[in-house]
């Protein structure tokens, strides 16, 4: 009997930075906002702009950040749905990891791998406050950084996209905790 489960091959890369450099080198809310807009699920989830607040004064509570990302192998995947579907549990995985981690760091903040996946359908497509806000939290595009050449200057690999046919050799989960 054929087996379903795969060893998941995931290399983790981790870099510190001083929140005053990303802010200063990789800190553009207009141009992450605009990408964000593109997503067929924007505004589809409290941890998605616009917010109430302004992104700056959220970073203005951080000091350094502990960037940590998961770059995922995609090799032996037949299909792009097997590698999306493959992307979402260690997404899940991820997040949770990045919760756990949040609870060490002093005053820390963990920073999820894209959008919030706490429920199956969030509050706020029915106009109402988020339901888990002790577990809600935002991706570092969705405050105004530029990820991809986050990724690219700090841990010199390019983040890999797929057309919808191919597959990528390599997605990544990117993350992290902030510190006060």
């Amino acid at each position: 009997m054929e087996s379903n489960i795969r060893h998941i091959k995931k290399r983790r890369f981790e870099a510190y930075i001083d929140v005053s450099e990303l802010m200063e080198r990789y800190y553009d809310f207009e141009t992450t906002l605009s990408r964000c807009k593109e997503c067929p699920g924007f505004a589809g989830t409290w941890s998605c702009p616009s917010f109430s607040f302004d992104p700056r004064t959220f970073w203005a509570k951080y000091s350094r950040l502990h960037l940590i990302v998961d770059q995922l192998s995609n090799r032996g995947l037949p299909t792009v749905e097997q590698a999306q579907e493959q992307l979402t549990a260690q997404k899940r995985l991820f997040d949770r990891e990045m919760l756990d981690l949040e609870k060490h760091v002093k005053g820390g903040y963990a920073l999820a791998a894209q959008e919030c996946m706490e429920c199956k359908k969030c509050a706020r497509l029915s106009g109402l406050p988020c339901l888990h806000p002790d577990r809600m939290r935002f991706a570092l595009e969705a405050v105004g950084i530029l990820a991809v050449d986050l990724v690219a200057d700090k841990l010199g690999f390019p983040v890999l996209w797929s057309d919808g046919v191919s597959i990528p050799d390599y997605y990544v989960l990117v993350g992290g905790v902030l510190e006060a």
